[in-house]
C-alpha cells in the first residue's frame, strides 16, 4: 500500500470494511470475526480513533500474537499482515466456512 492510499483511506475513516485501531487490543478478535462473517475488512493497527496515524513498533511477537488470535477462532480464520509504514494491516477475507466463533485463549471460552 503506497502512501497515497493509506491517506485516502485514512481521509474516508472507518465504515464497515474498514477499522482502525491504536494498539493491539484483546477484543480485536471481535472485530477478525465480524469482518469473517460479513464480507471482510481490513484493521489498521497503529491509527487512533479520529483518524491519525500514531504508528504502532511492528515487532515478529505482535504479528505472531494476531495470527495466534485469528487461528483460535472456530473455524480459524486466516489472516493477511501487511506493513504500511510503521502502521500493520490486518486483512480479514470473507470467510467460507461461516459462522465464525471468536474465543479467549487456548481454553475455546466463548468471548
Amino acid at each position: 500500500m503506497t502512501k497515497k492510499q493509506l491517506q485516502f483511506i485514512l481521509k474516508q475513516g472507518e465504515n464497515s470494511k474498514i477499522e482502525f485501531k491504536e494498539s493491539l487490543e484483546k477484543n480485536i478478535v471481535k472485530d477478525i470475526c465480524a469482518f469473517a462473517n460479513s464480507s471482510g475488512g481490513k484493521i489498521f493497527l497503529g491509527v487512533d480513533d479520529n483518524n491519525q496515524p500514531k504508528g504502532i513498533k511492528i515487532t515478529n511477537r505482535l504479528k505472531s500474537q494476531i495470527q495466534d488470535l485469528a487461528q483460535n477462532c472456530d473455524p480459524a480464520i486466516k489472516v493477511n499482515l501487511k506493513e504500511a509504514g510503521n502502521i500493520l494491516i490486518i486483512e480479514v477475507p470473507e470467510g467460507s466456512n461461516k459462522p465464525y466463533q471468536c474465543f479467549k485463549g487456548k481454553t475455546r471460552r466463548k468471548i
